[in-house]
């Protein structure tokens, strides 16, 4: 990749955490055994052996990191992944594969480097390696704070947690998720599509939030934040 091409994804890769302490050169290094990559909305990836190969730099979009259990046709989504997020990270380390299904809700542009490559990369900068501890941290944190609360949470307090958690605090809204299909919200906490309506119609009637061609207004935070202070345990 030439130095005029790589301008806007060097000022990506600068603006990520993972790369903020790596010399200048070493970033020149890294774009130019980086490609760019477009994948449209709905694309599932991560399920052929060239994608497995390589790692991946979302710099703008939505990927979906969830399992699926094809006897009953549930899945459950694990984390929402988008800008600075990476793909394939455990790759740099193990060999082993992914067991777990991705798919852009969203077009998502990424930067990928061969697997092999990104670990030739790293030996020489090992300042990466900090930084790709404490992500891989931060996302073992929300698995299990997602696996705590699948398992001591009522699927009301779950949805009033995941609501609050995304709402912008300047303007009342769910920016990340507003205009999911009630499928996907419904696997963000682990439940149906019926269960979901049934508590959105009671947060509805309650005056907590307004709904409107699938965009989701907080209209009373504290009535929201009482739901999960006062949950009961089933």
């Amino acid at each position: 990749m030439n130095l005029k091409r790589a301008t806007p994804f060097y000022k990506a890769l600068r603006n990520n955490l993972l790369f903020s302490e790596i010399r200048e050169e070493s970033l020149l290094d890294l774009l130019a055994i980086a490609s760019p990559q477009k994948w449209p909305a709905k694309t599932c990836i991560l399920h052929t052996d060239q994608a497995i190969h390589r790692f991946y730099i979302i710099l703008s979009g939505m990927v979906k990191a969830y399992d699926y259990d094809s006897s009953n046709n549930r899945e459950v989504i694990l984390s929402i992944l988008s800008q600075n997020d990476v793909l394939n990270v455990c790759s740099l380390i193990s060999e082993g594969n992914t067991h777990l299904f991705y798919e852009t809700l969203a077009p998502t542009q990424v930067l990928y480097i061969p697997v092999k490559q990104m670990r030739e990369w790293t030996y020489h900068n090992p300042a990466v390696f900090k930084q790709i501890l404490v992500y891989v941290l931060k996302k073992m944190e929300h698995l299990e704070d997602v696996a705590s609360d699948m398992c001591l949470k009522d699927t009301s307090t779950r949805l009033a947690k995941l609501l609050l958690q995304l709402t912008n605090k300047s303007t009342s809204k769910i920016e990340l998720i507003n205009g999911f299909t009630h499928d996907q919200l419904a696997a963000l906490i682990g439940t149906t599509r019926a269960v979901l309506n049934r508590h959105l119609q009671e947060f509805k009637e309650e005056g907590i939030l307004h709904i409107k061609r699938k965009q989701i207004e907080i209209i009373d935070p504290s009535l929201l934040s009482r739901k999960i202070s006062t949950f009961p345990i089933k």
